[in-house]
């Protein structure tokens, strides 16, 4: 937690935590209980304020800032490695009052509440819901969701589940990537090649009803016509992907996703 905590911090400060790496763990899990840092700036970067991961094993981790509350991240220690972790707050500026409090769980290896190689965020229930980092409140001309990710959640598929169907939270609440120039009215739904070139999800074999090979991309300002993709693929999963260019997605001041998964149950 911040050293001023329950207060916030106003200000250019460090605060950093080294945890040192011991035979049995294999993973941390961070939960982030309280999180406010300063907004990203107009490229989506995090250059005022920023949370950093700094691991030597495992897949490179996002720089994190905004508002973060009630996210999490798993981070692996692997089991031969002696590096530790070390995290990292760097806040410069003081026109606004910074809190975090930061839960960290270490994981043994082997463990059942280890999550799958190569997922930064791992989720154990039949349904619960997403939200991209620091989803929120439109900012207008900003996009609020961050450049440079590239990270996967992943989620138990549970017994006798055979199906996983993916739905905005709200009407409003999926706004990521822009499938061709125009105003956020005029950009819909898209799948597939029409996200190739900008920021997406990534879903495989999603389609409106889960019939067919589907499609694997989505974005745009909903998912596909009704706000719902059906997906039969294992394991669940849900692909992150955002480039460096937020021009049109600063235009279209895009928000980022809050999305709901329910596990669906085989048919017999």
């Amino acid at each position: 937690m911040n050293p001023q905590y329950p207060n916030g911090e106003n200000g250019t400060y460090t605060c950093q935590v080294t945890i040192e790496k011991t035979p049995n763990v294999c993973q941390l899990r961070l939960d982030f209980d309280e999180f406010k840092l300063a907004q990203p700036d107009e490229n989506g970067l995090c250059t005022t304020d920023s949370f950093m991961v700094r691991t030597t094993v495992g897949e490179r981790l996002p720089i994190l800032c905004g508002d973060n509350a009630k996210q999490h991240i798993y981070i692996d220690m692997g089991r031969g490695s002696a590096n530790p972790v070390v995290l990292s707050v760097v806040s410069n500026g003081d026109r606004m009052s910074r809190k975090w409090k930061i839960r960290i769980n270490m994981i043994p290896c082997n463990n059942i509440d280890m999550a799958p190689s190569g997922c930064m965020q791992y989720y154990r229930s039949p349904s619960a819901v997403i939200k991209s980092f620091n989803y929120g409140a439109r900012i207008e001309g900003r996009a609020r969701y961050l450049s440079n990710l590239r990270y996967t959640t992943c989620i138990r598929v549970e017994e006798n589940f055979c199906a996983i169907k993916w739905e905005t939270e709200q009407p409003n609440s999926f706004s990521f990537g822009s499938p061709f120039e125009g105003n956020v009215t005029e950009l819909g739904g898209s799948a597939g090649g029409l996200c190739n070139n900008d920021d997406f999800i990534g879903v495989d074999q999603g389609s409106a009803d889960g019939v067919g090979p589907g499609e694997d991309r989505f974005c745009g300002t909903r998912l596909l016509d009704s706000n719902t993709i059906i997906s039969r693929s294992k394991p669940f999963q849900l692909k992150v992907r955002s480039n460096v260019d937020q021009t049109q997605n600063a235009l279209n001041s895009q928000i980022g996703f809050a999305m709901r998964y329910v596990q669906l149950p085989c048919v017999m």
